[in-house]
């Protein structure tokens, strides 16, 4: 009588954890990413500067409130500036600065709801900078056609690029 108590009560709980995680999985289906949870997962070849361990201790240091900088390949140093949920910006060297926005369409278009705009400014000894800017999948597919942002999403992207200018002309200035 025991051994039968015991096992209905194995199996009623193994049942009950069984139920408990199916009812969680759609909540966690459901949730986005953020660009913390999409930047661990970037493919090595867009930053060839960095190493995974150099971009999971600028998530640390910046979570941690420290300055945000590792050594990289190169030999040089890059620092991660900003980090937030949708947006991060990395000074990679003198020359480059990388910048990423993690954006939500308002209408997903062939099943991409969000979108990583990756923008890599090269800096030159001048004010000015060149912008290329690159748009991925949350998954880092590379999406090839035009996506429809909408005004706030088209005006952050433009204040991206002039950021980038006038950072670099306000950096040059210090110096001298």
């Amino acid at each position: 009588m025991k051994t039968r108590l015991l096992a209905l009560g194995l199996w009623l709980l193994a049942f009950t954890g069984q139920a408990s995680a199916q009812q969680e999985t759609p909540d966690s289906c459901l949730q986005t990413p953020s660009l913390k949870d999409v930047f661990k997962q970037m493919p090595d070849s867009l930053m060839p500067y960095l190493t995974l361990n150099n971009r999971l201790d600028f998530i640390d240091f910046m979570d941690s409130h420290m300055k945000a900088s590792v050594s990289n390949m190169t030999g040089g140093t890059s620092e991660m500036t900003a980090l937030t949920d949708d947006s991060l910006s990395i000074r990679m060297s003198d020359a480059l600065r990388v910048d990423m926005l993690l954006l939500t369409l308002d209408e997903p278009v062939d099943s991409i709801s969000q979108v990583v705009v990756f923008v890599e400014t090269f800096l030159a000894d001048s004010i000015y900078g060149e912008s290329v800017c690159k748009t991925f999948t949350v998954d880092w597919k590379p999406v090839t056609r035009d996506m429809p942002f909408n005004a706030a999403q088209q005006k952050r992207l433009e204040g991206l690029n002039l950021q980038n200018i006038l950072k670099w002309s306000t950096d040059k200035l210090n110096k001298h």
